[in-house]
């Protein structure tokens, strides 16, 4: 049985990679566009454990006017509306736009990766 629940959290940890991977694979193969983008207002996401908001960024590119909604849900609004923000967004695909932050992705898919080895060498008896 613990080799079931080995397994499939490995299994659940290579299904979180790839559902990240595909929505970063343009982001990963495309040239990068840089854009300011002004904070608008923010989505207010309401669940169980509080309020959350999302802030709504508008800017401008050569293909007209754009929104979009930050991926990162914070307790408070943050930051604030008429906020200037540096966006970064594959050529071609503005509404792919959101803050840079390498080094919080980076520790997503090393944490998923690293917990998907550790569980794989659980798996084969290599980490008993």
């Amino acid at each position: 049985m613990r080799q079931v629940f080995i397994w499939a959290g490995v299994a659940l940890c290579l299904f979180s990679l790839v559902v990240i991977a595909r929505r970063d694979w343009l982001r990963l193969t495309l040239p990068s566009r840089r854009v300011i983008g002004r904070v608008t207002g923010h989505r207010i996401k309401r669940d169980g454990d509080g309020t959350g908001y999302a802030a709504i960024y508008a800017f401008e590119t050569e293909g007209g006017h754009h929104e979009v909604i930050d991926q990162v849900i914070a307790t408070t609004r943050q930051p604030s509306k008429g906020t200037l923000v540096e966006l970064t967004h594959p050529a071609g695909h503005p509404d792919l736009a959101r803050p840079p932050r390498p080094l919080m992705w980076a520790a997503i898919y090393a944490f998923l990766a690293g917990t998907a080895g550790l569980l794989a060498a659980l798996g084969l008896g290599w980490a008993d």
